[in-house]
């Protein structure tokens, strides 16, 4: 794949490979290879399809594709390797209502549940083929054909085994709570979805004068100030919209507070927030605790009648007042606040909402009715705030407002502020479960290592109990029944418990018969159209028929029902005359599917029409039907049927798709598990005159007959009351979107239901991977589920992601104009890449910036690195040279020294990578790797130039190249294993231009073996490297170019490893060009350098800079290394008698037969140049 390339492009050679890949079914036949081995579990966190996938998601799937590899290529069975799709939520239902031009959940309800939800299911899959491609594209090998989707009816019968599972462990509650709510959404939301949406904000705070009533009284004497000023005890709130709702006042009782007197008024509040309160000139009139303020009355700031009882407006003690901010006097609105809540319950104050779900004033609130409280619209909400503050200055309640910046939760999916606001909600009780969370997160191994004790760990320290219901239209619905006669709520957990639930009745039977051979059988061609149709039974359809005849006999049949096409009203016939049976019934709606155009043509020309199964559900032949139609025509004729009937047996004479489709509705499959059943079954779903037996399983079922488990249909089975025998309806609500994700290891494969299934449970997995912001999501709700079902922690591993930002550190917004696109990434760089930059650039959990100039820099450190390295390889290699080791293994003994140094750093490498991943410390491992390709091909192929291009010079000649060609290959060979995982392309594409084999995807992982690990050499050639750089860097200090020789290098060290190896001696004479090295211990320095040039070190010099000229003027002309020229030169006197004295030597390293100097018209190509600042004219000849 890299041999012959008119030039190297990363996303051309990606291509190439990604057709390569399916052509051979690589990654099937990598599944199939380890099928039997040891299992490594790996769970994909499900994405929504409803969005365009962005560079952020790459990160996220790469990081989820590199260990999958690893471990395959370790020998591992990697099971899971399956997508999912997350297809409900408040995403999908805001974009929706976009979509249909909605603002409330008002607009739903008069478009109709039903309808709203269908073109929820629709949005569903809006970029889906997006997401597919570019999991394609980025090599993230995944099992796209089979998804987990998150509202099939298995997965959602899955969740209601869990939560079953929850009630029955008593952890599942209704209560009425404190939630954060949006009024845009109208539902609440769980503690992790609040925590996905803070945004800091500047809102304007308020500080307010409550009017103490009879301040002086009697009752009380712990308080007396001999003023007859008004008195005000001060509060401070940053939700102005709360006020209209206060019914009490909190202080400490042991806080310090002062009386103060401001401009003829009296002022209360903590005197540790005197100065930052009060602005004017003050006198503090009297000190005293907190506790001489319990007990006061103050005077609402509005007049709101609900709200009036014994125990509002009064001052209390509560032990959450601080004196942080504000006034160290907390305002309650009771509805509005968790702690409000909590302390108004416990003192007794009025529940009464002032504000409705919308987030509006309700007309309570005098005045103020209809107006919104809290808007993503500043205007609108600024007019509201306005106007509670012009009420407050009217009644000289108002002291002052100040901007505040905080951090304030909106809506994670539609932005929309969201509101404190107490109301009914189900819990699961996850507070309770506080300690069995941090032990099983105890042995998680996290990626960084701080979060499980930090990001994570803090959150289950609070976990919170998790408010599970939504009251929305598409989601799972909550499995919860309620008997409005006795009160009693029933949790149901499967689908059989919610049909035995229902009401009882008589279920009628269905014996389905398929028509016996007929002669578009015979012929295999369509036959759809009964108004054509006039082909008979043959004489074996008959004979079929009569044979069923026979096992029908001991049947008690009531009706006969067929479809009134000629082959099915021969086979009814035949039966009603075997069996004696009553009239038969013709019924159109049990007709074949009509295949439109295609009738009477060849029965592969339909089949053809679509590329599978599942297509023929949605896409129509011309002018005929696809099966959710069929589907719809026959749960017609059953709905009839069950309504008119109860108790009797049918028998019903119809066709193979026909019969395949009434399977469906009276089984209650969805499409997936119809397509499943048929190819289970093969080519036929039933054979000629075949019989089955079905029940009409009493499900919700949608227009077209299907079971469909969603609202509004699930919200019409009625239940028996197992207490009282009463009706119990479902309550409305639908389930957090996040329960759905967490529940994936069980619902992805119809945990308890499909026993195979069951019994397959990968559980738990031993790598998942995805954004920092999972640690409130998916990360947590998956151990939550986890625990909740009695089990250890769902994953063993996991990498934690930060955020992608860009060049500048920015987050990437369209108003910012910085959104980076995938697609134009990729057709630039190239993903390998992206995927490299992104695994080494800095750890896992540390946000990346995506900057184009680094991502080129990383290419070529690379991928261009190793291509060149290729590309030397494939031009200077021996002909013998193999890139696998013979059967007994490498013979080091006889190789050269950086052959044994190469061998040496390759298998150090191996083991440090192994080390790494095996870690899941990716970028530790990739940093490795990079850094011996780097030795590869900077040191070990410069240093190895002339043992290659001319072997002939080389004391061992031949043995030499052979071994060191060997050697190449052999490391550029393993590389291609090691970096498999992270650049699977590339890899692909090295190991196909060096190995005969299949696919490196189908490789072992290599083993790093300690009989090749030369540490002392290892050492030995850092210290000649070091010499090496710290020499050059003398040279340019002098002025004086490394092609230009020198005589001599002193080094003090007696110890000197280089001294004591002739062979390194030579290296670092070579790649520091002097001539001698020798030991000097009296100088002063580690090394001296003789920086003095003869006049035959100046020819000699003059010499390696004409050469080097001429061989990059070869290149330019595109000359092949092989190529022998005839030269022409001319230039300065000097500069010829040097080409004559040594013009043999200039021959051999140039490649010429011949030298001429002088000027010729007979040269392919030339060019004038200079060598040591002397002008010279070039020459050459092919």
């Amino acid at each position: 794949m890299l041999k012959k390339l008119e030039k190297f492009s990363l996303p051309e050679l990606e291509e190439k490979v990604l057709e390569f890949w399916k052509t051979n079914d690589i990654f099937g036949k990598s599944l199939a290879k380890n099928a039997k081995k040891k299992k490594f579990v790996f769970y994909e966190g499900p994405p929504s399809a409803n969005a365009r996938p962005g560079i952020h998601h790459v990160l996220g799937r790469i990081y989820k594709d590199a260990i999958p590899r690893f471990k395959a290529m370790q020998g591992f069975n990697v099971v899971g390797r399956r997508g999912g799709w997350d297809t409900h939520g408040l995403p999908i239902e805001v974009q929706t209502e976009k979509s249909l031009g909605f603002n409330n959940k008002q607009d739903i309800e008069r478009y109709g549940v039903a309808e709203f939800n269908r073109k929820c299911k629709e949005l569903v899959w809006l970029y889906k083929d997006e997401w597919e491609k570019l999991t394609e594209r980025i090599g993230f090998w995944l099992d796209l054909k089979n998804p987990y989707v998150t509202y099939e009816n298995s997965y959602i019968e899955s969740v209601w085994s869990i939560l079953k599972h929850i009630w029955d462990g008593k952890l599942l509650y209704r209560g009425h709570k404190v939630v954060p709510w949006c009024p845009r959404c109208g539902t609440g939301l769980s503690s992790h979805e609040l925590a996905q949406g803070y945004k800091e904000v500047t809102d304007i705070s308020v500080y307010i004068k409550f009017k103490i009533r009879n301040p002086r009284s009697e009752s009380n004497l712990k308080f007396q100030i001999p003023k007859n000023e008004p008195v005000y005890i001060l509060s401070w709130t940053t939700t102005p919209w709360t006020l209209p709702g206060n019914v009490a006042l909190a202080v400490g009782k042991n806080i310090d507070y002062v009386a103060v007197k401001v401009s003829g008024e009296i002022f209360i509040l903590a005197k540790s927030r005197l100065d930052e309160v009060i602005k004017e000139k003050y006198e503090i009139e009297k000190e005293f605790k907190g506790a001489d303020l319990v007990g006061l009355e103050y005077e609402p700031l509005f007049n709101v009648q609900p709200l009036k009882s014994g125990a509002s407006y009064k001052i209390y003690d509560a032990d959450f007042v601080t004196t942080t901010d504000g006034t160290g006097v907390v305002h309650t609105a009771m509805m509005y606040g968790v702690d409000d809540y909590e302390f108004g319950k416990k003192i007794g104050l009025p529940e009464h909402h002032l504000v409705d779900e919308q987030g509006k004033f309700t007309k309570d609130v005098k005045e103020f009715e209809g107006m919104v409280v809290k808007s993503k619209d500043g205007a609108v909400e600024k007019e509201t705030t306005d106007k509670i503050f012009e009420h407050l200055k009217s009644n000289n309640n108002f002291l002052r407002t100040e901007e505040y910046k905080h951090e304030y939760p909106f809506c994670w999916r539609c932005s929309t502020p969201l509101l404190y606001y107490a109301r009914d909600s189900w819990f699961i009780a996850m507070s309770k479960l506080r300690p069995k969370l941090q032990k099983a997160n105890k042995n998680i191994n996290w990626v960084p290592e701080n979060i499980r004790d930090g990001r994570f760990g803090e959150w289950l320290k609070e976990a919170k109990d998790w408010a599970i219901s939504r009251e929305r239209y598409w989601g799972t619905p909550l499995p919860i029944w309620h008997c409005e006669k006795c009160r009693h709520f029933r949790c149901i957990g499967s689908m059989e418990e919610l049909e035995d639930g229902g009401k009882k009745k008589e279920k009628n039977r269905y014996i389905v018969v398929r028509h016996g051979g007929a002669e578009n059988n015979l012929k295999n061609i369509c036959d759809s159209d009964a108004s054509k149709s006039v082909l008979n039974l043959t004489l074996e359809g008959r004979v079929q028929t009569e044979v069923l005849a026979k096992k029908l006999k001991k049947e008690k049949i009531d009706l006969v029902f067929s479809s009134d096409f000629l082959r099915t009203k021969e086979t009814a016939e035949i039966l009603k005359s075997a069996l004696g049976l009553g009239k038969i019934n013709l019924d159109a709606r049990l007709r074949e599917i009509n295949v439109g155009d295609f009738n009477g043509q060849p029965d592969e020309n339909y089949h053809n029409f679509c590329k599978d199964y599942a297509e023929k559900f949605v896409k129509r032949p011309p002018q005929g039907e696809n099966l959710t139609d069929l589907r719809s025509r026959l749960f017609d004729f059953v709905n009839e049927k069950e309504k008119e009937f109860s108790g009797k047996t049918f028998l019903i004479v119809s066709h193979e798709y026909a019969i395949w489709m009434l399977a469906s509705i009276l089984e209650g499959w969805g499409d997936r598990e119809a397509i499943e059943e048929k190819q289970r079954r093969g080519t036929d779903f039933i054979a000629n005159a075949g019989m089955e037996d079905f029940v009409f399983r009493h499900l919700p079922r949608n227009e077209n007959g299907e079971t469909d488990l969603h609202r509004p249909y699930l919200d019409n089975i009625k239940i028996a009351c197992d207490r009282c025998g009463g009706d119990m309806e479902r309550i409305k609500e639908v389930l957090d979107v996040w329960f759905d994700s967490g529940a994936m290891p069980f619902a992805q494969v119809h945990y308890p239901f499909n026993k195979s299934a069951g019994q397959a449970m990968d559980y738990p997995a031993d790598y998942i991977s995805e954004g920092i912001d999972q640690t409130r999501g998916w990360f947590y709700t998956l151990l939550a589920i986890g625990v909740l079902m009695g089990k250890k922690a769902p994953y063993k591993n996991v990498i934690c992601l930060g955020l992608v930002l860009d060049k500048s550190g920015q987050k990437m917004s369209k108003s910012k104009g910085n959104i980076v696109d995938p697609w134009e990434a990729m057709k630039k760089h190239g993903v390998d890449a992206i995927r490299w930059y992104f695994y080494t650039v800095n750890p896992p959990g540390e946000p990346k910036k995506f900057d184009e100039f680094e991502i080129t820099k990383t290419s070529r450190q690379l991928f261009s690195l190793l291509y060149n390295s290729f590309l030397f390889f494939e031009t200077y290699r021996a002909k013998n040279s193999k890139s696998n080791p013979p059967a007994g293994g490498l013979n080091p003994k006889s190789f050269s020294v950086l052959d044994r140094w190469i061998l040496s750093r390759l298998h150090e490498t191996i083991g440090l990578a192994t080390e790494n991943l095996d870690k899941f410390n990716i970028g530790d491992a990739g940093r490795t790797i990079e850094d011996f390709v780097g030795d590869l091909s900077r040191w070990y192929i410069r240093r190895s130039r002339r043992r290659f291009q001319k072997p002939e010079s080389s004391i061992e000649g031949q043995n030499d190249h052979e071994n060191a060609s060997n050697i190449l290959s052999y490391a550029l060979l393993e590389t291609s294993k090691l970096i498999a995982p992270f650049a699977p392309f590339f890899a692909e594409a090295l190991y196909k231009s060096l190995n005969a084999a299949l696919s490196v995807h189908l490789e072992d992982w290599p083993k790093a073996e300690n009989k090749y690990i030369d540490k002392k050499l290892s050492s030995a050639m850092d210290e000649t490297r070091k010499f090496a750089s710290a020499v050059l860097a003398k040279r340019a200090e002098a002025g004086i170019k490394v092609r230009q020789p020198l005589a001599k290098l002193k080094i003090r060290n007696p110890k000197s490893e280089i001294l004591s190896n002739r062979d390194l001696t030579e290296i670092l004479k070579d790649e520091i060009n002097v001539k001698d090295i020798v030991l000097d211990a009296g100088i002063k320095e580690d090394f001296e350098l003789d920086t003095n040039i003869t006049h035959e070190l100046k020819e000699e010099g003059i010499l390696r800079e004409l050469t080097r000229a001429i061989q990059g003027f070869r290149q330019d002309a595109k000359l092949k290394p092989q190529d022998i020229i005839g030269l022409f030169l001319d230039g300065p006197e000097e500069l010829k008698i040097i080409v004559s004295k040594y013009g043999e030597t200039l021959k051999k390293d140039v490649k010429a037969e011949s030298i001429e100097l002088k000027r010729s018209s007979k040269f392919d190509a030339e060019l004038e140049t200079k060598v040591d600042e002397m002008p010279i004219w070039i020459g050459i000849k092919k």
